[in-house]
């Protein structure tokens, strides 16, 4: 068990206390990490780690405040998230949380789960938000959707069913994953803004990253497909 030092504890207690209130946050502890999220479970704008001399913060900025971010010393791109605007923040002093609180801030307002393109932050790219958009919109085309976010992933399904769509917004552009057919998936596979995302992949899913309205135009038709794919398959019954 770590050794925490006190002002570590009493740092991190000044953020919980920032966090707790913002409007509609909720606290948990996923995997053991003290994590916030806004307004829909899951939405999540901050976690928490206390280390032995240090706090870690991890957050996310819009993508023309990372820069400004990064000048600061003790702030650096996370490991894994680092696309999708998230920041590690290893707060030591006072000085230093006083300095990252506004970029919390950020986080918090990024992590509103339902924006249109004109509710753009400043340094966001509102393009990003219309692409989701028409996403939103073409999924919702589809019988009884429930858009939700399971580990802090935009996702939509049949309600209670199973998941035919990922959405989420990358620094420049919307990175979507879908499940096509084998035929299909090939040929998704020749593209250069279509990878093979982890964790999922080997079932057929591919995630295509969009930059452009022809981008996006061409990937609409895989979400039918992926909506069919992840369609319940209904067994037929035997002859008598």
């Amino acid at each position: 068990m770590l050794n925490i030092a006190p002002d570590v504890l009493d740092l991190c207690e000044q953020v919980r206390q920032v966090a707790s209130g913002y409007g509609n946050t909720e606290e948990s502890f996923p995997w053991g990490v003290r994590t916030f999220a806004r307004d829909v479970k899951s939405c999540n704008f901050l976690f928490i780690t206390e280390q032995k001399d240090h706090l870690e913060l991890v957050f996310r900025v819009p993508f023309l405040e990372k820069d400004a971010a990064l000048d600061l010393p003790f702030v650096e791109l996370h490991k894994s998230m680092a696309s999708r605007g998230w920041l590690t923040a290893r707060v030591k002093t006072q000085d230093e949380l006083e300095t990252v609180l506004p970029l919390v801030h950020l986080s918090y307002d990024l992590a509103q789960p339902f924006r249109r393109p004109e509710e753009a932050l400043p340094g966001e790219m509102p393009q990003i938000l219309d692409f989701l958009e028409q996403v939103r919109r073409v999924a919702f085309t589809y019988e009884d959707v429930e858009e939700y976010f399971p580990f802090g992933d935009r996702a939509f399904r049949s309600r209670k069913g199973q998941i035919f769509l990922y959405a989420s917004e990358q620094d420049e552009a919307l990175y979507l994953k879908v499940r096509l057919p084998l035929g299909e998936r090939e040929f998704a596979l020749t593209l250069l803004n279509v990878d093979i995302p982890k964790y999922i992949g080997h079932k057929g899913w591919v995630g295509v990253l969009i930059s452009n309205q022809d981008e996006l135009d061409m990937a609409i038709p895989w979400i039918n497909l992926s909506y069919e794919e992840n369609r319940p398959k209904r067994k037929l019954k035997a002859k008598k």
